[in-house]
């Protein structure tokens, strides 16, 4: 399921919601990304860039939870809104007519 989010949805994802332009040491483990992990796609030492988590299946799929779950959340929270939007009408009416 994580892994059905495009590459170029992903990308703007971290980009632009998580403002990572290159992923550092701290920020892996506030993502809690295995330090093992984080050193293995790290080659060159100087932070990974976004295609480097795209190429990565592992953090692409981290990355793509995340986002799906971001997703959810936003949509729990319309329906929330929606629903209380709803019995307000309703509870609208009813006074309306007595």
């Amino acid at each position: 399921m994580s892994t059905e989010v495009s590459a170029n949805v992903l990308k703007a994802y971290l980009a632009n919601d998580l403002g990572i332009r290159k992923l550092d040491e701290n920020q892996a483990r506030k993502y809690d990304i295995d330090t093992d992990k984080y050193t293995e796609v790290d080659i060159d030492e100087n932070g990974i860039d976004i295609d480097e988590i795209l190429q990565d299946n592992d953090l692409y799929a981290q990355f793509a939870t995340m986002y799906v779950e971001e997703q959810d959340k936003k949509a729990e929270a319309k329906s929330a809104d929606k629903e209380k939007e709803e019995d307000v009408k309703v509870k609208d009416k009813g006074e309306s007519k007595a």
